[in-house]
């Protein structure tokens, strides 16, 4: 298990960049520092996003098959089941995905979580065209496609508008997002204080333009790191959180903090626990993100599928779909 732990080493503020065969997780997705242009694709897929109000919310109507209606336990269903992720960087599945929704289909995957840019890219959709061809392509399969952005809370305007820009997509086709989250992560703004308060701003805009009908994820770093790591986010909102978005999808990397099948179920629970601690009498619906598949092994996903199972959490998943392996994907099946 040495190399988990020479990955370890190139760890960020919670995850790690790339490195040989390593993946960039969510938790280390865009942290080098780039222009912040928000340049427009040239793609004709891309809808102009109006302004945000009360009355003209951005998703499609209650009545869209798309959008989802009601309560909080309504609103959360997107993120029910089997997932799996796709971010910027995995380069043969933005060059082939139709391919890539067939894959994940056969796997019984119900949710495509899809990268649309980070606050240091030059444009708001890094793959538009990708963009649209995993949507159009999960349409015809009958998945779930969720949006995410990777924002760095310097200037909230900037990250706003590539949030509605991701719920405004519609391609050719008519197709759309059903969802969208927001990758909780970064600390570029180095003041915890500050970070707090430009998130819930921009989490309280996003959802006054979305309408209160679109589901909303909400993407955190592991909370059990959190917990170790008392400097990096103290006094993290949980509760402020919980009543904006409908889910909260913990980024649950086993393989960066333990090893083995027991030790990968332990850190599982450890994180599910602690946000239904911090959201005690809230019942916010929990979709678990673990992994990370390229170093994960078919035991260590038994683990965190026992412990999915166990704690009857809303749904899971392994970042990303290139690194799963078919034991692995055996495993994962079970998650329903």
């Amino acid at each position: 298990m040495a190399s988990r732990w020479t990955r370890a080493l190139v760890v960020g503020v919670l995850g790690v960049t790339a490195l040989g065969a390593c993946r960039s997780a969510p938790e280390a997705n865009g942290q080098v520092a780039e222009p912040e242009i928000d340049a427009t694709p040239s793609a004709p897929t891309v809808v102009d996003v109006p302004a945000p109000t009360h009355d003209s919310p951005l998703a499609p109507s209650p009545s869209s098959p798309s959008s989802a209606t009601g309560h909080r336990p309504d609103r959360a269903g997107v993120f029910r089941g089997l997932g799996t992720w796709i971010d910027i960087y995995d380069e043969r599945a933005w060059k082939h995905p139709a391919a890539t929704v067939d894959d994940m289909a056969a796997q019984g995957v119900r949710t495509i979580y899809l990268q649309t840019s980070n606050y240091n890219r030059s444009r708001p959709f890094v793959h538009p065209e990708g963009v649209a061809g995993f949507l159009d392509a999960a349409e015809r399969r009958g998945l779930h496609v969720v949006a995410w952005y990777l924002p760095g809370f310097r200037d909230v305007d900037l990250d706003l508008r590539r949030t509605l820009r991701a719920i405004a997509f519609e391609t050719a086709a008519g197709n759309r997002f059903d969802s969208f989250a927001l990758d909780i992560e970064s600390s570029i703004v180095r003041r915890p204080s500050v970070r707090t308060a430009r998130l819930l701003a921009l989490s309280t805009r996003i959802r006054r333009a979305a309408g209160r009908a679109y589901p909303l994820g909400a993407i955190v770093a592991s909370p059990r790191r959190m917990r170790q790591d008392p400097g990096y986010w103290p006094g993290f909102p949980w509760r402020g959180l919980a009543g904006t978005y409908d889910a909260f999808l913990p980024m649950t990397y086993f393989t960066y903090r333990v090893s083995g099948r027991d030790d990968a179920a332990w850190y599982t629970a450890k994180n599910v626990s602690i946000i239904r601690q911090e959201t005690a009498g809230m019942k916010v619906p929990i979709h678990v993100i673990g992994g990370i598949s390229f170093d994960a092994t078919g035991a260590e996903t038994r683990g965190f599928v026992d412990t999915i199972i166990e704690r009857d959490v809303l749904g899971a998943s392994y970042y990303t779909f290139p690194g799963i392996t078919p034991e692995q994907w055996k495993a994962l099946r079970a998650v329903e």
